[in-house]
């Protein structure tokens, strides 16, 4: 595990690179880099930061860089069937927001959602006795709530047993999520049910492999269909641009666990 821990900060510095690499964050600072360049450099910069945020706004552009790594949970589920018990569902955060004192009264689920639906399904089914809901905060936005207890409410609702959740509230990354949810299940439990989004899947198999875990994937949230479309739905949109930016913070995510080791040793250490 001390070999795990040397790479915290890497993951947690990754958060950060997301913004600067994002398309609206290379449009901020190509506009900006565009100011101080002298001309005709300076047009330059600004046309490229206007096609770079134009292109990763085309649905296209959006599918081609999301549709890979979903493909690669559809396969990773179909070769690791999950079996009819398991130690321990967990459930990662990222489908909801939590509550805000004067505003929000509860957790709103996103579009990630129906990872807090999955989880809860299947321990109705009787997949596993326990159920792990692994979300934190970042400390520079002390005004959100933790996912944890958020995911923990909705549960409640949907007929979960407040005895069978398992709260970490503590994790930043999805390293974390794999640290923190081995220190709570404790060594004993070996065999997981791993609930996340389709495109966040390959990742957090390989992050909660090196913690240990013999992982049973569980897609959900699946965004890219490749269904027929009318020509008028493949103009530039917000979503496509939302799309681009997710598969973006995946690729730059697994270029950090590729310098982790973990692909060159099969996602376990």
């Amino acid at each position: 595990m001390d070999s795990f821990a040397e790479n915290a900060l890497a993951a947690e510095l990754t958060k950060y690179a997301i913004w600067l690499l994002s398309p609206l964050g290379l449009w901020i600072a190509l506009s900006m880099l565009g100011m101080l360049l002298p001309s005709p450099w300076r047009m330059r910069a600004v046309v490229l930061a206007q096609l770079q945020l134009l292109a990763f706004s085309l649905p296209w552009v959006g599918e081609a860089l999301l549709g890979p790594l979903e493909d690669e949970a559809l396969v990773m589920e179909a070769n690791r069937p999950l079996p009819a018990q398991v130690d321990a569902i967990v459930v990662l955060g990222g489908g909801l927001e939590g509550r805000y004192d004067g505003v929000r009264a509860l957790p709103d689920l996103n579009d990630a959602g129906d990872r807090v639906w999955q989880g809860a399904r299947l321990y109705k089914q009787g997949v596993a006795p326990r159920l792990v809901l692994s979300g934190g905060q970042f400390g520079a936005d002390p005004r959100k709530e933790a996912e944890a207890p958020g995911m923990k409410m909705f549960m409640f609702d949907m007929g979960v047993p407040e005895n069978a959740m398992l709260l970490e509230g503590s994790s930043r990354t999805t390293f974390e999520n794999a640290l923190r949810t081995r220190e709570l299940l404790g060594e004993g439990a070996r065999n997981i049910a791993l609930v996340t989004s389709a495109f966040h899947m390959g990742r957090a198999v390989l992050w909660f492999e090196k913690a240990g875990f013999t992982v049973y994937p569980v897609r959900t949230d699946i965004r890219v269909l490749n269904e027929a479309r009318p020509f008028w739905e493949w103009l530039p949109k917000p979503q496509a641009l939302d799309e681009s930016t997710i598969a973006i913070k995946e690729h730059l995510g697994r270029l950090q666990l590729k310098a982790s080791g973990a692909y060159e040793s099969g996602g376990s250490q």
